[in-house]
């Protein structure tokens, strides 16, 4: 099962941005996810979010780099 990112959208700026949070979706489900804390990078308004609030993305696993030929 992969891993989600948690965004949310500051109630002042109006701005999403990626929290910081990731964890596997059984657990966002299941979680309660109540009173979290998060600070806009945008304008720097530190507000709480509920489960309700947040914006589920699906991590993207790091891309490959191709080596080059020597």
């Amino acid at each position: 099962m992969g891993k989600i990112r948690l965004w949310v959208t500051c109630r002042r700026c109006g701005r999403a941005f990626d929290t910081g949070r990731r964890m596997d979706r059984r657990s966002f489900e299941r979680g309660t996810l109540a009173a979290n804390y998060h600070t806009c990078p945008y304008c720097g308004t530190r507000e709480t979010y509920r489960k309700a609030d947040y914006q589920v993305k699906e991590e993207q696993p790091p891309s490959v780099r191709e080596e080059r030929p020597r």
